[in-house]
């Protein structure tokens, strides 16, 4: 029997969408090709909390683990992804010119992010953890800026107090006080790099 090509599933979302739940055992992969994709957690009581966000060259989803979902991801509006079952890996990695090492040094460098900001959560006061949190989306995660900066973030406000684990209120005070210093910029859904080098020392601080 003639064996038939497999052809990833390709999708693009024109508002926020739920990839996978957490639970779902669903052996599916995804990667990013453009756009972002935020990783909350459920607790026991419900609520839910924001742990990351996904880039273009990301890979995630429960088919790498093969275990059951302990997280769940929400395609932000503008997101194009790849999925297909775990067995099919091998043949996606190779449609986008990425190897096994690729997809090994993304999870390690994620693990270390993930380590770097709980350690921070722990000893660093909120303007400094919010600093470096903005580093680490810049760096890792950042596309070429529409607003005329150097680099941006498509997340709000209210989603990045989530991730650095601050109130809202306060949060937006740092930023305002940072935006009105030239360091960084805002809109309601970006936040734009203008100043690295500041930024890195209030990072420091």
């Amino acid at each position: 029997m003639e064996e038939v090509a497999y052809k990833a599933q390709k999708a693009r979302y024109t508002k926020e969408t739920v990839l996978f739940r957490q639970g779902d055992t669903t052996p599916h992969i995804y990667f990013i090709h453009t756009g972002y994709v935020l990783i909350h957690k459920v607790d026991v009581n419900g609520n839910s909390g924001i742990l990351d966000l996904y880039g273009p060259g990301s890979w995630f989803g429960p088919g790498l683990s093969g275990q059951t979902q302990d997280i769940e991801a929400i395609a932000k509006s503008g997101c194009e992804l790849e999925i297909a079952p775990i067995e099919y890996l091998d043949t996606m990695m190779n449609a986008i010119s990425q190897t096994a090492q690729d997809l090994i040094v993304q999870l390690a460098t994620r693990e270390s992010q993930i380590q770097q900001r709980l350690f921070l959560h722990i000893t660093a006061p909120l303007p400094v953890r919010l600093a470096n949190l903005l580093i680490q989306l810049f760096h890792y995660q950042g596309q070429s800026c529409g607003h005329g900066h150097e680099l941006d973030v498509k997340l709000s406000q209210a989603e990045l107090a989530a991730m650095v684990g601050g109130s809202r209120q306060t949060v937006s005070q740092l930023l305002s006080r940072w935006k009105l210093n030239g360091v960084i910029d805002y809109t309601r859904q970006y936040i734009c790099l203008i100043n690295k080098p500041n930024l890195e020392a209030l990072a420091r601080n």
